[in-house]
């Protein structure tokens, strides 16, 4: 009996353990377009897929780029910038989807002044401070904002703050001039007072990507999260008030804008399924290379599958 008693808690609870053994534990920041995680989760679009999702928020890029070196974390939602960072500094990094893409019809990131300043044209930004941090996706964007307008990088003074709670905080009390910010936070900024001088909406770059540690993919992974997060995209698209629900849940809304924020929506020609081209991310290598953040630009393929 106490043979068949092992036997059986074996068979019974294997499969248990095994699958608490294979969590993925993918690291998030507050951005919008980190609402294709938490669809997943929520609606178990993951599960349907075989994987076992966990979702890590992160305040800073720091924080989860800190994660990401530990091994703390299997993926993470990312920029480019991070990535390639992180990839060059000997935690490989494989990039597996495209989560926001700079169109036209839709604002990801901007570039925001503070209510407490009498800032309301670019021309009246030249010399103050803009709030980012340093050597990421908005230190990038910036120099991107700033070349559309063909201005250079000394227009403005860039002030490295890495949380986006401190810079929110500061840009509301008047102590920075302005910051750069991800939706939804520059919705909620507008309706504060807050004063949008430039955005990205004028660009045509991948944003935002999911990227895992090498070690940590395999094909079948790799495979089984992109339909899962396309599956995703396709729910959000069809329904986007009650995911509009599920923002506010997971605090990537603040209630104060529920009523006038513009859901985000997904170009499916460009994300979530999107990979980044090599011109794009060669964008992104160059300004890291001038920035003498690398010492060479790698190849596209080194953050690309290879399956």
């Amino acid at each position: 009996m106490k043979n068949i008693f092992i036997f059986l808690s074996f068979v019974f609870l294997f499969p248990f353990s095994a699958f608490a053994e294979n969590t993925i534990k993918i690291g998030s920041m507050p951005a919008s377009d980190s609402l294709l995680l938490y669809v997943g989760v929520e609606e178990k679009i993951f599960e349907k897929y075989g994987l076992n999702v966990e979702i890590i928020p992160f305040q800073s890029a720091i924080e989860l780029g800190a994660a990401m070196r530990s091994g703390a974390i299997d993926g993470y939602f990312t920029c480019i910038i991070n990535a390639a960072l992180q990839h060059l500094s000997g935690t490989p990094q494989t990039i597996i989807a495209t989560t926001s893409y700079a169109r036209p019809t839709q604002r990801h990131f901007a570039l925001v002044v503070s209510p407490k300043k009498n800032i309301s044209s670019l021309e009246e930004l030249r010399g103050k401070s803009v709030a980012i941090a340093k050597d990421t996706i908005v230190d990038f964007l910036l120099t991107q904002f700033l070349i559309s307008r063909n201005l250079n990088d000394t227009f403005v003074e860039r002030n490295d703050i890495r949380s986006i709670a401190m810079r929110l905080q500061l840009l509301m009390a008047g102590q920075i001039d302005s910051a750069l910010l991800p939706e939804p936070l520059v919705s909620t900024l507008e309706s504060r007072g807050a004063t949008v001088l430039l955005d990205d909406t004028n660009l045509k770059l991948p944003l935002a990507v999911i990227s895992f540690a090498q070690n940590r993919l395999t094909k079948e992974r790799y495979d089984s999260f992109r339909k899962a997060l396309d599956e995703c995209a396709d729910l959000i698209n069809a329904d986007p008030l009650k995911y509009k629900e599920t923002m506010l849940k997971y605090k990537l809304l603040s209630p104060d804008v529920k009523d006038t924020y513009v859901m985000l929506s997904f170009d499916k020609n460009n994300t979530p399924c999107h990979l980044p081209t090599e011109q794009e991310l060669d964008l992104y290598f160059t300004w890291l290379f001038e920035r003498k953040l690398i010492s060479a630009k790698p190849s596209a393929n080194d953050l690309l599958p290879q399956f």
